[in-house]
């Protein structure tokens, strides 16, 4: 399939997500982590810094159902990379942290994440690198 400019956004953007999801599963196929799974690792670190991060809110920023990212969270409970706490400012909530297993893979995301644009910036310049982030950021 040749691509064009007169396709549309939307193939494009899904065939560039499905190879970097493909890219990662594939550098993470050793640590027993999905890409899925690395995204919410990284939602802990960048969006709940230090303070960890409620389901609600990861539910929100996956857009995802709750009861989807709360078996998630089992299972990534259970493989040791998270673990929650009760909130001591809300009892009935609960707060996601990262376990030093999960921190490691944060360390091993981010050198994948590196190699990863690595491979899919190096065909552009960084003027095309820049422009392309920007405009992503606005799509989102």
């Amino acid at each position: 399939l040749e691509y064009t400019v007169d396709m549309g956004i939307t193939p494009l953007l899904y065939k560039v997500a499905h190879k970097c999801i493909l890219m990662q599963n594939e550098k993470l196929k050793n640590y027993s982590i999905s890409a899925q799974q690395a995204a919410l690792l990284g939602m802990i670190v960048f969006l709940g810094e230090d303070n960890g991060i409620n389901q609600k809110t990861i539910s929100k920023e996956m857009q995802v159902k709750e009861s989807s990212v709360s078996s998630l969270v089992k299972t990534m409970i259970k493989n040791g990379f998270i673990f929650k706490e009760q909130s001591k400012e809300d009892g009935r909530n609960y707060i996601i942290r990262l376990t030093d297993k999960g921190n490691e893979i944060i360390e091993v995301l981010k050198n994948t994440q590196g190699q990863i644009e690595k491979e899919i910036y190096g065909r552009l310049s960084e003027e095309e690198k820049d422009g392309l982030i920007k405009t992503l950021i606005k799509l989102v």
